[in-house]
């Protein structure tokens, strides 16, 4: 599992690469930063896109092997089963994209890089298509993965393009003029398209009423997939915080010319957060979903992080409720302190890695908060 949730990692990292890429090389050089990009790291990039998606195929191989064989389990999925059919669509897209990249200067040809942005969208839908949410509601499930995927996959992108690969602070404020109004909008995207598919991922399929997925969210917390949601939940707040800060805040500072430090350094921070929500995210797809919490608490057991935090396991507990006691109160004010100051680092000028912290300590308090709050 180790391997697959690695995989998935590195995967939202090449999709990232690859749609940061074909969008900045797809406007004029006067709207992108000074970047430079490789060659073999965007060929790179498309290649391992296909390679990497290999991963839930093959776990679910090494899973069906038990009953079946090994061969027999590997043509049944990769011919069978749409997470297979899913795959080759992939990795022909995928060798596409890297062929595109390898044969023609991206950086210097708008209209290829458009073409490249097309079958970047494929690429997309392709692992989307295979997606659990899609197996689950083969229509509805398949959009709400697919343009949660591409916004996320387009606005941090294109900010890991920016900030890990620029090579100045050159045109840094004509980019921001385009890049803060079209990051909004897939930052509203990703939020309503993310809401939808963790509707379908924790809901029991019987009632996926608000009411009964908050009750699912809430018990869900006594096991690993309802932990890593919540987490990544939590990570999100400090993210729009580095989101703000470095488009519309840093817009206003060019204008009145009082920018002084270098804003690749926030923005590599801003990514870094973003980082840390692709991996939670790459952990979360390995987990199992909480249709049903009283029989994954029988088989896996509770989630060690909500023992430790909780104190016990939950068994005979259900449902999980949450309400505001005195402890989680506390928790929640330091949280809150610690976006205060992180807001202060920022307007201050301070270190991006004391923000860092800040948000790590509000990440911390917030969480402990959540857990407090359980009864």
């Amino acid at each position: 599992m180790l391997f697959v949730i690695l995989s998935e990692i590195l995967l939202y990292i090449c999709f990232g690469l690859l749609g940061g890429t074909l969008i900045l090389y797809s406007l004029p050089k006067a709207l992108r930063p000074d970047i430079a990009l490789p060659k073999p790291l965007i060929v790179a990039a498309a290649l391992a896109s296909g390679g990497l998606s290999f991963a839930p195929v093959l776990y679910l191989v090494a899973v069906l092997a038990k009953d079946m064989g090994l061969w027999t389990a590997l043509t049944g999925v990769l011919f069978t089963f749409e997470v297979g059919k899913a795959w080759w669509f992939t990795v022909a897209v995928a060798l596409l994209l890297a062929a595109l990249a390898h044969f023609n200067p991206l950086e210097n040809d708008r209209f290829l890089s458009k073409l490249g942005l097309f079958l970047f969208v494929f690429l997309i839908a392709g692992y989307a298509r295979a997606s659990h949410a899609a197996s689950l509601e083969p229509v509805y499930g398949f959009f709400a993965h697919f343009f949660h995927l591409l916004a996320v996959s387009a606005w941090g992108g294109t900010l890991l393009c920016a900030a890990w690969f620029a090579k100045s602070d050159r045109r840094w404020p004509a980019f921001l003029r385009w890049f803060s109004p079209f990051a909004a909008v897939c930052v509203l995207v990703a939020l309503i398209a993310g809401i939808a598919t963790m509707a379908i991922d924790i809901a029991n399929p019987l009632d996926r009423s608000p009411h009964a997925t908050l009750i699912q969210y809430e018990n869900g917390l006594a096991v690993n997939y309802g932990q890593a949601l919540l987490i990544k939940h939590l990570l999100i707040i400090p993210l729009l915080l580095y989101a703000a800060f470095n488009g519309l805040y840093a817009r206003r500072l060019y204008r009145k010319n009082h920018e002084r430090i270098r804003p690749v350094k926030w923005a590599r921070a801003e990514s870094a957060v973003l980082m840390s929500i692709f991996i939670v995210t790459a952990f979360m797809g390995q987990q199992a979903p909480p249709h049903d919490v009283r029989q994954l608490l029988r088989t896996d057991g509770a989630s060690p992080l909500f023992t430790a935090a909780y104190g016990q396991a939950p068994d005979g507990r259900l449902p999980l409720t949450f309400a505001f006691t005195p402890m989680s109160a506390l928790f929640f004010g330091l949280g809150g302190l610690f976006l205060i100051f992180l807001c202060l680092a920022r307007i201050r000028r301070e270190s991006a890695g004391l923000s860092l912290a800040m948000a790590a300590g509000f990440l911390a308090s917030a969480y402990l908060g959540v857990m407090a709050g359980l009864q």
